[in-house]
């Protein structure tokens, strides 16, 4: 009995501490990660500048300004659509793409699958 009564005078104290709302709060100013290349941190302006002006990607936003100022305007115009780093096309649904790609593990749906999707997962 005397075990029992320690026990229970003792106090619980949680595993985990929450921070200290108190604390002061250092201001954080963005910066390229100090392993990034060099590439990177000569134009971590122009990339804050990007990220800030939207939630989509476009590829002629990621040129640099001088090098859209080079270009002509018909060139920039005739930009394609959906364009990786490397210049190549890029579709933004897998059905765009040859049906050959369609078939892929991870596209193939099974048939529980299919119709938790169609129940709305009720079942």
């Amino acid at each position: 009995m005397l075990r029992t009564l320690v026990r229970r005078a003792h106090i619980h104290k949680p595993g985990f501490r929450f921070p200290d709302r108190k604390a002061p709060k250092e201001a954080h100013t963005p910066h390229p990660h100090p392993a990034a290349p060099s590439s990177i941190v000569s134009s971590f302006d122009h990339f804050q500048k990007v990220f800030a002006s939207g939630p989509h990607f476009h590829p002629e936003k990621l040129q640099q300004p001088s090098s859209q100022s080079s270009q002509s305007g018909a060139s920039a115009s005739g930009l394609l659509g959906n364009v990786d780093m490397n210049g190549r096309e890029v579709a933004e649904d897998v059905h765009l793409l040859p049906e050959r790609f369609w078939r892929t593990p991870t596209l193939a749906f099974s048939d529980a699958e299919m119709e938790a999707v169609m129940t709305g997962g009720a079942n």
